[in-house]
């Protein structure tokens, strides 16, 4: 996200933001609140952060395998030789001739400029 946006993101919530006291301070107890509850959840719902938390495990496990296995198989099909990279298509490599080396742009030698 670039600067100026991240920039009028916080102007446009400094701007929604109330001016009076009492309104701020009815604001900070809700935050609050709302900071206190989502802290609580686990404790009010006990099973479900225990579900949670095993599915959230064996996500990671799964992660973890698929992340192992893509580099394993990246490894061994794209490395050859001893771990050198190899080119399986495309044209041959060190077929220039002196000719080929030669810049054209600069005209003949023996132009005497």
């Amino acid at each position: 996200m670039s600067l100026v946006r991240i920039g009028i993101l916080v102007a446009v919530v400094v701007a929604v933001l109330p001016a009076d006291k009492q309104q701020q301070a009815r604001l900070y107890d809700r935050a609050a609140t709302a900071v206190q509850w989502t802290a609580t959840f686990c404790d009010r719902n006990g099973p479900t952060c225990t579900q949670a938390a095993d599915f959230w495990s064996a996500f990671v496990q799964k992660a973890k395998f698929g992340a192992n296995m893509a580099y394993e198989l990246a490894l061994k099909y794209s490395a050859a030789d001893n771990g050198h990279f190899t080119r399986t298509s495309g044209p041959a490599q060190g077929t220039l001739t002196p000719q080929d080396l030669e810049p054209v742009w600069r005209g003949p030698r023996d132009s005497g400029v």
